[in-house]
C-alpha cells in the first residue's frame, strides 16, 4: 500500500520514490527478496488540472505552487529497471536513496 502519492490513477502496488538532488522519481516493485527490490520506472504525464504559477524572480521566474504538483499515471517502463538494496540507512543504490511506500514525481521548476 502506498502511504503517499501525487500521481492520479495509480494502480495498487508497492512503490518507491527515488530522491534526486531536488527532484523525485516514482518506481514500482516488480521483484522482491529479503534484502533487495527490483524496481521498474513509473511513467507519468503532466496533469492538465495543475498548472505552474510563475512570478518574476530568480533567473527568470519562480514557481509558487510547485509543492502542489499532480501527475497522471502513464504506465510502467519494464525496460528501465534497477535493483535497490536494504542498507543500515534504508533502501539505496550506489548512494542514491529510495523511499519505500511513496509514489512521488516531483519536477523542480525553481532549480
Amino acid at each position: 500500500m502506498t502511504e503517499y502519492a501525487n500521481i492520479k490513477n495509480l494502480p495498487e502496488a508497492q512503490y518507491f520514490t527515488e530522491r534526486g538532488y531536488t527532484q523525485a522519481y516514482p518506481w514500482v516493485v516488480v521483484k522482491a527478496t529479503a534484502k533487495t527490490r527490483t524496481l521498474a520506472r513509473v511513467l507519468v504525464e503532466q496533469d492538465p488540472d495543475w498548472k505552474p504559477k510563475m512570478i518574476p524572480g530568480g533567473f527568470a521566474a519562480h514557481c509558487t505552487n510547485q509543492n502542489a504538483q499532480t501527475w497522471l499515471y502513464a504506465g510502467v517502463d519494464m525496460d528501465n529497471q534497477k535493483t535497490v538494496r536494504l542498507t543500515k540507512k534504508g533502501w539505496a543504490l550506489r548512494g542514491t536513496r529510495f523511499i519505500e511506500d511513496r509514489a512521488v514525481h516531483f519536477y523542480d521548476y525553481n532549480f
